[in-house]
Order: structure tokens, then sequence, then C-alpha cells
């Protein structure tokens, strides 16, 4: 990176900012913590602080010494500007680690989830084996399948292999949690 010069800084500066808002905005903006902490919650005297923004060359939109309704509500403004400012840095994106379709890779695959081993006991295999049994003699996998959903019906997992008294004790279950 290179090293900005002063002049660097003042055009970035100047591109930054709008003209829309005056010089004594953008004081007042960058001297937001200066300015809170010497006034330290006390009412601050308008008039001493126009006297000096004008002896220091701060002026209005149109290029006048500030007065001091204009310097109160450019304050009100300045304030506002920079707590949306301090809000904005410290918002959390709303879904962390998203990414927009037109960053993923062409390539990216989704990772393939392999189904879980059949396990036989090994009591049960020599039995198979000398019953001169194929693979289709071996039991299958205990794999569970989501109950088929229809309408509002809640999905049950394992209802296949569930009594009906175990799947109203877990849709009981899920709808106490979903009422608290």
């Amino acid at each position: 990176m290179t090293r900005q010069t002063n002049k660097t800084k003042s055009i970035l500066r100047a591109v930054q900012r709008s003209n829309l808002r005056s010089p004594l905005f953008w004081w007042m903006v960058e001297h937001h913590d200066e300015i809170e902490a010497a006034s330290a919650g006390q009412r601050i005297s308008w008039k001493a602080f126009c006297e000096r923004a004008s002896a220091e060359g701060l002026t209005d939109t149109r290029g006048r010494p500030p007065t001091e309704r204009n310097a109160r509500e450019t304050w009100r403004v300045a304030r506002a500007a920079v707590a949306a400012q301090r809000r904005a840095a410290a918002a959390k994106p709303s879904r962390p680690g998203s990414v927009y379709p037109s960053r993923i890779s062409p390539d990216w695959r989704p990772q393939e989830v392999l189904p879980p081993a059949v396990t036989t006991p090994a009591s049960s295999l020599p039995a198979l084996a000398s019953a001169g049994a194929g693979p289709a003699a071996l039991p299958a996998p205990n794999v569970p399948r989501p109950a088929q959903q229809a309408g509002p019906r809640l999905l049950v997992p394992f209802a296949d292999n569930r009594t009906q008294e175990e799947i109203d004790a877990y849709v009981d279950e899920q709808l106490s949690l979903i009422h608290r």
C-alpha cells in the first residue's frame, strides 16, 4: 500500500464530503467526541461558540458566519450523523458468511453425505454365509425416513418406525415448544 501524502488525503476528504453540508457541519462531525467531552453534559453557549467558529473561518452552507440557531441545528444534525455512522459500523451483517451466487465458483459441488454403513452383528454373519445367502439376504439398513407431509401437518421424523403414542407425545412436545 502506498503512503498517502497530505495532498492525497485532502483530495480524498473532498471527494468523501458532500458540498450539501457546511464546513461547520464537517468540523462538528470530525470533533464530535471532543465537543461532547468539553460540554460535559452542559448546555453549549452557542453565542461564544459562534464567535470562535467564525474567527476560525467556519461557515454555514451559504458561506456566512454561523448564527446561534444555525450552530445549534447543525450540532443536532451532526450528532445524528455520527450516531448513524456508529450504528452502521456496529451492525452485524444479516447473514454472516453469506455469499452471493455470482461469487460461488462454477466448479463448486455440495459435500456428498454417504448413508450410514450397515452394521450386522458378527454372530449372524457366519450363519448367513453358510446358508449361501447373497447380498439380498443381508438385513436392510435402518435408515429412518420422515413421514410424508400432507397439508399443514407437522413433519414427524422417523414416523415409520414409531408407535402412535410416541408420535403423539412428540407432536405435543413440539407444539408446547412452539407456543412458549
